[in-house]
């Protein structure tokens, strides 16, 4: 049950306020990396279509054996076993998403070392993430999911998609609903 209050909550949090004024927030775009200060959470933007934002649990530059890895798109998200197979465990397909995508300037593929709390939203698509301590500040997560820019700042990702999860101990997609509630869909234990 803890597990899936630390879902619920690192969830909760990515979502509130994902790209309002003031928070510190970077647009990345494709081949660019991420490391999430704090963790062992590595993320990658595809330089492929469609683009989507990977993340997986990573020491000393490598995915961890038998880790879980997410992946979220406009599309959907999904999680997956990171090393060996790369299988498939579960996977959403979102709804279609109105209003603009995030705008972006191209750039060189760049690495960027997250701060905690900081939001990170994907040009030309629909996807905010949001780099995030829970838990008395002992777990780092990172959740990204579709965010309607069409509706301002609700702070809320769109209701009826799939969002992500991962911390060093979990992987995790729920399903967004109406005024930030969520419902878990999966979590697998990181090992």
């Amino acid at each position: 049950m803890t597990r899936l209050r630390l879902l619920v909550a690192a969830l909760q949090l990515a979502t509130t306020n994902a790209v309002v004024t003031g928070t510190p927030t970077i647009t990345v775009g494709p081949g660019d990396a991420m490391t999430i200060q704090g963790s062992n959470i590595e993320c990658f933007v595809s330089t492929t279509a469609p683009r989507a934002i990977v993340c997986g649990i990573a020491r000393q530059k490598s995915l961890l054996s038998n880790s879980y890895a997410t992946t979220v798109a406009d599309k959907g998200a999904a999680i997956f076993i990171a090393t060996g197979s790369q299988q498939t465990v579960v996977r959403e397909i979102n709804p279609a998403i109105s209003g603009a995508p995030f705008k972006g300037s191209p750039h060189k593929p760049t690495t960027y070392v997250l701060a905690k709390h900081e939001h990170v939203i994907l040009a030309g698509t629909h996807i905010a993430c949001g780099s995030l301590e829970i838990d008395g500040n002992s777990v780092q997560t990172f959740g990204c999911g579709a965010y309607n820019t069409s509706t301002g700042t609700s702070g809320y990702y769109v209701a009826g998609t799939y969002a992500t999860t991962i911390s060093d101990q979990y992987a995790g997609v729920l399903r967004a609903g109406k005024n930030g509630a969520q419902t878990v869909v999966a979590v697998e234990k990181q090992p």
